[in-house]
């Protein structure tokens, strides 16, 4: 991180107080937040049940984020990470250039996001995202292993062999909870912006880029119309195209749809487990690491029940 790099204690509005302050859109602020605050705590989610309750209360916070709004907070998380690159920040200002020139390269960003990736800078910028979505991804997918795994050592408990009662009921909350954006509040914005400052103050590994994927040109490119200063408020709607990938946004789709199915077909706890832990956790932390340049977003749709009882076993200154 540049030394001068810091984020601003107070409000997170989109509105410029000018000076040398990045700005985004408030809701695209939050959004990044709402993504570091589920992924942290599903994340926490350590499958040690001794409860339907439990499993219940857990499955919920599992599933609680908006397929749209994570998408949109990834990219936001990425590109206030690439704001702390200094380097960046100057390589975006040299290749936008003055007057006519500056309007027009920030119109080549929203048509080609990967015209962002040749600005002088961007590699170490993108390993710094690549490392903070990486930071994200790998708990999540690695706590939805787990609870998986418990799935089926749960299974000498008897309670967890029991016909959830009341399982479309759960179904319903967790299709609504599904359908309902984050909110957060100015303080929180304020403090995952520390967050992020705390965590560029380590360099990104020095190690080659292993793919530059969709998500993490838009989170380059989004930064730069901060820097260009053409990401206020008034420009939301001209980012659109800057806050979805299509690749990102069938593969959260996807493991949504089969988290419902799952659940749709499950009878005891310990199938819901499974279905926590496999589409709700793993799943869903796959598709961000697969924004962080980790391959290419997967998605198996569940088609038959889960595992078979074994009963045995705002702003950023520089």
């Amino acid at each position: 991180m540049a030394a001068g790099a810091c984020a601003v204690v107070g409000v997170a509005y989109a509105d410029p107080l000018g000076g040398a302050d990045f700005v985004l859109p408030r809701d695209v602020v939050s959004a990044g937040t709402a993504f570091e605050g589920y992924t942290h705590a599903a994340a926490g989610i350590d499958g040690r049940y001794a409860s339907d309750a439990a499993v219940a209360r857990d499955i919920r916070a599992a599933a609680s984020y908006e397929p749209i709004q994570l998408e949109e907070g990834m990219i936001a998380y990425g590109a206030i990470v690439a704001l702390q690159d200094e380097a960046y920040v100057d390589g975006v200002e040299d290749a936008a250039g003055r007057g006519a020139a500056r309007a027009a390269f920030a119109a080549r960003l929203l048509e080609d996001p990967f015209e962002a990736t040749r600005v002088e800078g961007a590699e170490e910028a993108t390993r710094r995202i690549e490392a903070a979505l990486s930071v994200r991804a790998a708990p999540l997918v690695a706590a939805g292993s787990q609870v998986k795994a418990a799935s089926y050592t749960v299974q000498h408990q008897s309670w967890s062999r029991a016909m959830v009662a009341n399982a479309q009921d759960r179904l319903a909350e967790i299709k609504s909870v599904s359908a309902s954006r984050i909110e957060t509040s100015e303080a929180d914005d304020q403090a995952m912006m520390l967050r992020v400052v705390a965590l560029s103050s380590h360099p990104a590994i020095d190690s080659p880029v292993r793919q530059v994927s969709g998500v993490e040109a838009r989170a380059l490119a989004l930064a730069a119309e901060a820097v260009l200063g053409r990401a206020d408020s008034r420009d939301r709607d001209r980012l659109a195209p800057l806050l979805t990938e299509s690749s990102s946004a069938e593969c959260l789709r996807m493991a949504k749809l089969d988290l419902y199915q799952c659940m749709a077909v499950a009878g005891p706890s310990y199938e819901e487990m499974y279905c926590m832990g496999q589409h709700a956790m793993a799943d869903t932390g796959r598709c961000i690491a697969a924004a962080a340049g980790e391959g290419e977003p997967t998605h198996v749709t569940q088609r038959s029940a889960p595992p078979a009882s074994v009963h045995s076993s705002r702003r950023w200154r520089r």
